[in-house]
């Protein structure tokens, strides 16, 4: 749908609508000057007086541009969702707004009880330039026609409770981006609620937002120039776009704070696999699947699903999740629905006392990326269960540092997140399927887990030193995926040494 047509349908007309300023032309015939006495002195001051008239003029047009444009939140945090998601420096100073006067405007619409009698008044455009600017056309498959980057938000409802900021609601503003999942769920777990209700735009960026259950945002600004975000997340029956009021210093330290509990409680992240990881579905036709032939082979290992589907668990896998809880909070990530995902970790842990961490199913933005203008895209991601993987800056736990993954395929996640896998793969020599979890991904765990800490404790003992002397220390913070992939060479180097000619 070609949204292009409702950009002024706002009855306050956005900037932009109106003809742009023409410069002022010379009134020739105003003063009426003899040709006999036109000297050329009096014609370079003519000239003159037009030039300055004509810059003046200008001058105007852009004071009245700077005023009525929003000042560009461009926090480094996000990317477009159509694009594979890299890791965002969240962390780095809000750059500076050099343009924080507020526009001599009495009929500017402000966040309070007037707004809410009047939620239509309020009918901003969204300008998808800064999201799209490295992309192709948007173009809607639907009609083949290319879509505008600008969105009209036609507003529902607006919800005032008293302690707002006195936001200034404006009528252009520019999406700064998408944020991974996991960030509006630090959001819900805090209770923020929405302030904003908006139709669902119809436009191929926000179909692509939803199929990745991402939210965007946009940047506000207070009557004395502070910012606030505005996250925009669209509703499950995908009617309506839901808006939450955050700070942006507020959301990082509420990501960082879920991070250092976790360390604090010396564990960390691992993420894990179910089909062909820890269990195997029962059924036909499928070479993944066990055949319903070998059931009987299986024996104690064959579990009944509360919705009567059966799998088949591998070896030692309670013994695995009751050793491996006491060092790492364990979440799983898995292409099955939600409800096969709970189904199966209620046979793995019933009483929840091993798998703590989150249970996420991504099974909703795979059949979506499957579908989309790009199906290659992987649809997990471990900045939709950590967002403190979003955290891009040098600090302890940002980036992709932490999280272990334990998963029998790479190609569901992200390039960058591929060395944050432990690869497994079915037992050799074996007619029956299992995954050996004992003892080389205990004893790579093992290894993982007290060296990350070992050096964690060195580290800080540095940071707590250097302070000390008014020093500032530049060690690099541990990384578990360094251990990792040392721990790796390590093994191969005395494979090396020990194999025989």
């Amino acid at each position: 749908m070609d949204l292009s047509g409702m950009l002024n349908d706002d009855p306050r007309k956005p900037f932009g609508s109106e003809p742009p300023i023409q410069p002022p032309q010379p009134q020739r015939h105003r003063i009426p000057i003899p040709d006999d006495i036109v000297t050329k002195e009096k014609s370079t001051i003519l000239q003159l007086s037009t030039a300055l008239q004509y810059a003046v003029a200008r001058e105007t047009k852009l004071s009245r541009l700077q005023q009525q444009t929003p000042p560009q939140h461009q926090s480094p945090a996000l990317s477009s969702p159509r694009q594979p998601f890299v890791s965002p420096n969240v962390v780095t100073p809000e750059p500076t707004n050099n343009n924080n006067s507020i526009p001599n405007n009495s009929n500017m619409i402000r966040l309070g009880p007037e707004a809410t009698m009047n939620p239509a008044g309020w009918q901003p455009t969204l300008s998808l330039d800064f999201v799209t600017k490295d992309q192709p056309a948007l173009v809607d498959r639907r009609n083949g026609r290319i879509n505008s980057k600008q969105v009209q938000l036609y507003t529902e409802q607006i919800i005032y409770r008293g302690d707002e900021p006195r936001l200034l609601l404006e009528s252009n503003y520019e999406i700064q981006g998408a944020y991974p999942r996991g960030f509006f769920v630090v959001m819900a777990k805090r209770s923020i609620q929405h302030n904003f209700v908006f139709r669902y735009p119809d436009h191929p960026w926000f179909e692509d937002l939803y199929g990745l259950r991402k939210s965007a945002y946009i940047a506000l600004r207070t009557e004395e120039g502070g910012m606030w975000e505005l996250h925009l997340k669209i509703s499950r029956d995908k009617q309506y776009l839901f808006g939450y009021l955050c700070k942006h210093e507020d959301m990082l330290r509420i990501v960082k704070e879920a991070m250092e509990g976790l360390l604090y409680s010396r564990k960390l992240p691992l993420v894990l696999d179910l089909d062909d990881t820890l269990v195997r579905l029962v059924g036909e036709g499928n070479d993944r699947h066990v055949p319903e032939s070998d059931v009987h082979k299986y024996g104690n290992r064959v579990v009944a699903l509360s919705d009567s589907r059966r799998v088949v668990l591998t070896e030692r896998v309670h013994e695995f999740l009751d050793w491996a809880q006491n060092f790492y909070e364990i979440s799983v990530c898995s292409l099955g629905d939600q409800n096969y995902v709970e189904n199966v970790v209620n046979v793995l842990d019933p009483e929840r006392t091993r798998i703590r961490g989150i249970l996420y199913s991504a099974r909703f933005e795979h059949d979506y990326i499957k579908r989309s203008p790009d199906p290659s895209r992987p649809p997990k991601d471990l900045t939709a269960l950590y967002p403190f993987c979003a955290l891009k800056e040098r600090s302890l736990g940002c980036g992709f540092t932490l999280p272990l993954i334990i998963d029998d395929e790479t190609r569901m996640w992200p390039l960058d997140q591929h060395d944050n896998i432990i690869v497994v793969k079915s037992q050799t020599g074996s007619t029956l399927w299992n995954v050996n979890l004992f003892p080389l991904i205990q004893e790579t765990l093992v290894n993982i887990h007290q060296d990350f800490f070992r050096q964690l404790d060195s580290w800080r003992n540095k940071h707590m030193e250097a302070e000390k002397n008014g020093l500032i220390c530049t060690r690099e913070p541990p990384s578990a995926i360094g251990i990792y992939k040392t721990y790796l060479r390590s093994m191969f180097r005395d494979m090396i040494a020990a194999r025989r000619v």
